[in-house]
């Protein structure tokens, strides 16, 4: 069983600006999107399914280049864990070429409902949730679940925010844009310091209870071993041949 590396403040401090980045990044992406179609594309019949169409080629863009980025900069600012770098962001990048197709009609079912800023919402909450997770799994099997816990727990903060900030008034437009590394943003906070407690119950408690490897249901008593299969088939056969 493989020890775990604790998390020290610079590090921390390193992924938190990884998030960030990554996350300006995505929305400058995303304002650079919206500016070159604005001035392509026509206005006047038909604006509604061009501007649906505008806000489709924003999010993925702005949530790939978030999302890339920000795995790339994780990888080197903390190679230790993140080593696999090549392997990391090939998962990244894919795992978001294949939701933007997943989210299309998703988008066309939001224009009637007028909820179009909506999906573009759990688009980015989605998008950087899994892309997180897949970090996180590949860094290291063993604490993976570590990165599970941290993770869910951010992107739950992260909604929590947004109603926040939305019960405060502020309009669709500005969380949209925001969402990119407002989500990064608390990840990266919620999964450190989740990653931080865990780091002192290890350091108290010598458990490591997120830890894939370790025990905690008894499983050795259940499973049996491969020896004690063979002793049982042993016993049955010295039986019938008894019998016979």
């Amino acid at each position: 069983m493989t020890d775990k590396r604790p998390l020290t403040f610079t590090l921390f401090l390193l992924r938190l600006l990884s998030g960030i980045t990554g996350g300006i990044s995505g929305t400058l992406a995303a304002f650079v999107v919206y500016f070159i179609l604005s001035n392509v594309l026509p206005v006047g019949e038909g604006a509604t399914s061009l501007s649906v169409f505008t806000i489709i080629i924003m999010a993925f863009i702005g949530t790939l280049i978030a999302n890339t980025i920000t795995a790339v900069m994780l990888t080197f600012m903390d190679s230790e864990k993140y080593s696999r770098r090549k392997t990391t962001i090939t998962h990244v990048f894919l795992f978001n070429l294949i939701l933007f197709f997943l989210t299309i009609p998703l988008y066309m079912l939001a224009v009637p409902l007028e909820i179009v800023s909506g999906v573009a919402a759990l688009h980015f909450l989605l998008s950087a949730y899994v892309s997180f997770l897949i970090m996180e799994i590949l860094a290291g099997y063993e604490f993976s679940l570590l990165g599970v816990y941290g993770a869910s727990l951010g992107i739950f903060a992260s909604i929590g925010l947004a109603f926040v900030i939305m019960a405060t008034g502020s309009s669709e437009l500005i969380l949209t844009l925001g969402a990119m590394p407002i989500v990064w943003f608390v990840l990266m906070v919620v999964g450190g310091l989740v990653e931080l407690i865990y780091d002192n119950f290890l350091r108290s408690y010598g458990v490591d209870a997120l830890n894939v490897a370790t025990d905690l249901g008894g499983d050795a008593e259940v499973e049996p071993e491969e020896g004690d299969q063979d002793t049982e088939g042993d016993v049955e056969v010295n039986e019938d041949e008894k019998d016979f």
